[in-house]
């Protein structure tokens, strides 16, 4: 690793001179150049104090959009409507370029390595431009092309829960947690939403298929304990806990997630109640059976009709809905599970 000691080495370096986080608490970091005498060592970033940009809100806005745009370029005129829609074409126009001086100079300055806010001019159309990944790295984009690599790497054979696994640890947190109903942000926050839910069930049904559930089961953990309303992770982890006889665990679970979708005048989804529902015909099936075991056999007359226990009528017409059920220890994938398809829905 080689340490950078001037502007021009700035431009070849391994490392980027500057380091956003969406994803979570928004921060800029700065690359430190480190001092000749040090010798060699890891690069060293410092986070931008949050007074520095905090109160720049246009610039601020301005960087966001870029980073929520396709190739972090965006017309003056698209930007204009995100972020001003309401002003006149002159004071909007002047808004734009004062927000742009202040990025320039303020926000993405970083000594003389060449502009970091780039103006394109042609066919008419005037745009404004972020650098790539090599001199303006941004954890999103970051995540996005690792969970790209995985795809690829299991396409050809190659295993991927490591590039999975480096993935989802970069998407911890909520992207732009700060504009979470700016309507210019919303395209790309379902883009990263969407590849991390392709990425953690991937890497949860290759855990399960190498029989890890125990890895499985801390990802899905993980997932709902930073965000609890993700039915589709609370689904995939009821169905996991009640394959290990944890029913009631995944019953609290479900409880617990449903008090606050209620509490947001919200109600679970169908798909998320029907896996409930199935759970609790378990439990209860069990707890029959137990009774009946403790008994001595005895089977109360409720539970008796043409002359078999209920229960076990039950338990044996719910396995022939389901298939052979499994091997003690077994944890099967159950398909409808984190998917909203071939789900009835549930009272």
């Amino acid at each position: 690793m080689r340490i950078v000691h001037d502007a021009d080495e700035f431009r070849r370096a391994e490392y980027p001179p500057v380091r956003i986080t969406t994803l979570g608490e928004f921060t800029l970091e700065r690359l430190i150049p480190a001092p000749s005498h040090e010798g060699e060592g890891p690069p060293r970033y410092v986070r931008v104090a949050r007074s520095e940009w905090g109160n720049r809100g246009p610039a601020m806005a301005l960087l966001k959009v870029l980073l929520c745009s396709p190739q972090r370029r965006s017309p003056r005129s698209e930007i204009i409507k995100a972020i001003w829609p309401d002003y006149e074409a002159i004071n909007a126009a002047h808004a734009l370029d004062s927000a742009a001086s202040v990025l320039r100079r303020h926000i993405l300055h970083h000594g003389e390595i060449g502009e970091m806010l780039i103006t394109l001019r042609g066919g008419g159309e005037t745009l404004f431009k972020l650098p790539d990944q090599n001199r303006l790295w941004v954890d999103a984009d970051a995540f996005l092309s690792q969970a790209s690599k995985a795809m690829r790497a299991e396409h050809q054979g190659r295993n991927p829960i490591p590039l999975l696994e480096d993935a989802l640890a970069l998407a911890r947190g909520e992207f732009l947690e700060d504009d979470l109903y700016a309507e210019w942000a919303q395209g790309r926050r379902h883009t990263i939403n969407g590849a991390r839910h392709r990425a953690l069930f991937k890497l949860v049904d290759l855990y399960l298929k190498g029989g890890q559930a125990s890895l499985a089961e801390e990802w899905l953990f993980a997932v709902l304990e930073e965000d609890p309303t993700d039915e589709d992770a609370l689904c995939r982890l009821m169905a996991l806990l009640a394959q290990q006889g944890r029913r009631r665990e995944a019953l609290q679970l479900y409880q617990y997630t449903k008090d606050l979708l209620l509490e947001e005048h919200v109600a679970p989804a169908d798909y998320t109640r029907d896996v409930a529902r199935r759970i609790k015909q378990g439990l209860a099936l069990r707890e029959q059976r137990e009774r009946y075991t403790a008994s001595g056999g005895q089977v109360p007359l409720s539970l008796v009709r043409n002359g078999e226990p209920r229960w076990k009528r039950e338990f044996s017409s719910s396995q022939t809905r389901r298939g052979n059920a499994p091997h003690s220890g077994e944890v099967r994938y159950i398909p409808l599970i984190g998917s909203r398809q071939g789900v009835q829905s549930g009272s």
